[in-house]
């Protein structure tokens, strides 16, 4: 999505005054604090919401909307994707990537087609691509610098610096 930057998920109401609580797919938060606007997806078309106030609490957001002061108005945000501008982001460290731009990037080790990222899992210690073959087949790749070489963020590619031993099956 050219322009904008997918930065987290609403999963709830937050209390009683119209917050939400936001799961965020970012490691760099602070954008968000500095959003006046941030917008969410409707059937494909952005809607620009202004953010009247934000707060952290653990590793969530929580947002207060303009126009959004209930529970009621609140559930046609629930589940929705957030975003902001892309002008709004800052420089990311080396070896750190928006999952936005992973999404359906193609995997290579060496040479050869590991699979399409489909899925980015943050866990506790990394995080973690989860990619597709093309027999349906899912490979779980630790998103750690010691196995990526490079990302090419306009072709959508991903290349690894392992070989393909390093996904097979230990148990047999």
């Amino acid at each position: 999505m050219t322009g904008f930057v997918l930065i987290g998920k609403i999963i709830s109401v937050y209390g009683k005054s119209g917050e939400v609580k936001v799961k965020l797919y970012d490691e760099y938060p602070e954008e968000v604090f500095l959003a006046d606007f941030c917008y969410v997806d409707f059937f494909g078309s952005k809607k620009k919401l202004r953010v009247n106030s934000v707060k952290k609490s653990g590793k969530f957001l929580i947002l207060l909307f303009e126009g959004f002061d209930s529970e009621k108005s609140n559930s046609v945000l629930l589940e929705k994707d957030l975003y902001i501008e892309q002008e709004q982001t800052q420089e990311l460290p080396e070896f750190s990537f928006l999952i936005d731009d992973l999404i359906n990037s193609t995997v290579f080790v060496g040479e050869e087609l590991l699979g399409k990222i489909v899925d980015v899992l943050s866990l506790p210690g990394n995080d973690v691509y989860v990619v597709e073959d093309v027999n349906n087949k899912e490979t779980l790749v630790p998103a750690i610098q010691e196995i990526i070489n490079r990302f090419d963020k306009q072709k959508k590619k991903l290349y690894l610096k392992v070989d393909m031993s390093y996904f097979e099956d230990d148990e047999n």
